[in-house]
């Protein structure tokens, strides 16, 4: 009787898609332009570590880039040429010397991943509220002081990664962001949280250490999100 009933669960498993039968498909990946301009399927267009100081004519024209990798580079500032890539859902920035993004930014409404991490970042753009897609947003090791009060707009954001930046303080507005399951703010200059913490329902997981942050301010946090892993 044990040994059917262990096979019939085995059977409804295997039904149910929990053992696959074959492995995730992988994106192509193309080096340049060149290669990448003919792809006949989603693709990863891979130009990290390339010494790009400007965009490669003709990205922006590309069709079908599903993953775009700068990392490694010195763009300086992003050009609002970017805005065109609509469609793109992943984008790695990180250490790509990116020292401002154009407000056209807000433009990628596909972007579910963004890298942003190890720039020289001083400001974000308010248009980056318009990034409603966005599940997880990288801005680790930039000189970050604030934070656009849009940013509570970024519905659909569960990761939000701001460790080693120079912040004094948060937008209330941050507590919109419903859906939101890790925040990262280790190694800033905070002394206070926004006061509704507790719309934060989701929140799992707040790293705060390196902070500034005083024992009664602390209480009110854990007090705030009692199922919440806090590091201070």
């Amino acid at each position: 009787m044990v040994r059917m009933v262990l096979a019939l669960l085995f059977c409804c498993y295997c039904g149910a898609g929990c053992f696959p039968t074959r492995a995730p498909e992988r994106l192509p990946v193309y080096r340049s332009v060149d290669d990448a301009r003919d792809a006949s399927m989603p693709f990863h267009l891979d130009l990290s570590g390339a010494s790009l100081s400007a965009m490669p004519e003709g990205v922006y024209s590309l069709s079908g880039i599903a993953k775009l990798t700068l990392r490694g580079n010195a763009l300086g500032a992003v050009p609002p040429g970017f805005g065109a890539m609509q469609a793109l859902p992943w984008l790695d920035l990180g250490s790509a010397g990116v020292t401002s993004l154009p407000a056209e930014f807000g433009d990628l409404e596909a972007l579910v991943s963004l890298y942003l991490s190890d720039n020289k970042l001083k400001a974000l753009p308010s248009d980056i509220g318009r990034l409603r897609a966005l599940t997880y947003l990288n801005l680790d090791r930039n000189q970050l002081t604030e934070l656009p009060r849009s940013v509570g707009d970024l519905e659909s954001l569960k990761w939000l990664r701001l460790n080693g930046n120079q912040l004094t303080a948060l937008p209330d507005e941050l507590t919109w962001l419903a859906n939101l399951e890790r925040l990262y703010l280790r190694k800033n200059k905070l002394t206070v949280l926004p006061e509704d913490l507790s719309k934060l329902e989701n929140l799992e997981w707040l790293l705060l250490e390196g902070n500034s942050i005083a024992e009664d301010e602390r209480q009110r946090i854990q007090a705030a999100l009692p199922n919440c892993e806090i590091v201070f």
